[in-house]
């Protein structure tokens, strides 16, 4: 081969390298390049998200943690109720927007291919058209919500969550993934996202109802009262009310005024339209705990199941909830109808048909 000619070939491998590197960065750059969100989207409801992001619903679509199989991503068509797994690693706090999920995985399986995650726990986006999981930030989190092109997050130094020693932080990270921005020092439930805004309360420290914008980290103190998860529904904020017995509560953002929906002691709740489902406390009568609903003008009160309950999500068709000191059964009512528990037998059946 004349010295000519070898010019000419290597030459020929010199552009077809620049090409087929130019071709990776190109496929690469899509990849990467998520659509934007309007900045006014929430991924979920701010119940949902105070009670563990275990089930989403999006676009006839009801996305859930399947206690059934140790957590993992499901889907559900609300229309059908036919299940199928999306993801091998558990997920929590639950977000739905434009085609993608964003949930937080604490525990990943060591399987490969398309749907499963591949390294450990943090934040991670599932492209539901590709049915492919991405990493967006390695975290120890025990809170996380969708706020228009931002997730924001609960962030320990720790590993463990149970550190007390732990300083823990509010970050955001771009759903595009990125470097994430410290926002505010400090442990609020996070999960409210209204017009624009973050809606907490820090019941470590004043435990007063503030704002906080979900980019520049800017905060405002809306009303002085004690406000534990507090929910913002229009002009409406329902929260348990830290300074009288967690009682339930509506507080008007217009003209500051209060109703008490019960006056029964809460541990936990979830509004949906004008329904409250929540869980009662009876000091010194554990028979008295009871999961109930109640409309949001303190009306129609009922037992949904007597006993202690967690994890209370709201679907449009359904209220689901699971035992205190179990994960299974994953029980479910009718979330207008009249009640009538039952199991989410679907969600079982899904997990021996995959296998």
């Amino acid at each position: 081969m004349n010295k000519k000619l070898r010019t000419v070939i290597a030459v020929i491998i010199i552009v077809i390298l620049i090409a087929v590197i130019a071709a990776i960065r190109i496929i690469g750059g899509k990849q990467k390049q998520i659509p934007p969100n309007d900045p006014m989207t929430a991924g979920n409801t701010a119940g949902n998200l105070y009670n563990g992001g275990l089930f989403c619903e999006s676009n006839g679509v009801v996305y859930f943690s399947n206690s059934y199989d140790s957590g993992k991503l499901y889907a559900m068509d609300a229309a059908s109720g036919e299940c199928k797994k999306l993801s091998e690693g558990n997920a929590s706090f639950i977000c739905a927007a434009n085609g993608y999920l964003y949930y937080y995985t604490d525990a990943a399986a060591d399987k490969t291919g398309l749907g499963y995650v591949r390294r450990g726990r943090g934040i991670y986006r599932y492209d539901t058209h590709h049915s492919n999981n991405n990493l967006i930030t390695d975290v120890t989190s025990d809170g996380m919500m969708l706020a228009g092109n931002n997730l924001i997050y609960t962030c320990f130094t720790e590993d463990e969550k149970s550190d007390g020693n732990a300083k823990i932080t509010v970050n955001s990270v771009s759903i595009a993934g990125g470097d994430p921005v410290t926002l505010m020092t400090g442990h609020p439930k996070v999960g409210c996202y209204y017009g624009g805004l973050m809606y907490y309360s820090d019941n470590l420290t004043t435990g007063t109802l503030n704002t906080m914008d979900p980019v520049f980290g800017s905060t405002n103190e809306v009303s002085t009262e004690r406000m534990y998860l507090p929910v913002v529904d229009g002009q409406t904020v329902y929260y348990l009310d830290s300074n009288d017995d967690y009682h339930l509560k509506s507080y008007n953002l217009s003209d500051g005024s209060i109703f008490t929906i019960t006056d029964e002691r809460c541990d936990s709740f979830n509004q949906y339209q004008d329904w409250i489902y929540y869980q009662t406390v009876v000091a010194d009568d554990p028979e008295g705990y009871a999961l109930k609903r109640i409309h949001t003008d303190g009306s129609g009160m009922e037992t949904v199941k007597m006993g202690v309950y967690r994890n209370i999500c709201i679907t449009s068709d359904y209220v689901y909830f699971r035992d205190f000191g179990s994960d299974v059964p994953i029980y479910r009512t009718t979330t207008n109808g009249s009640v009538n528990v039952t199991t989410f037998d679907q969600a079982a059946s899904a997990v021996l048909a995959d296998r």
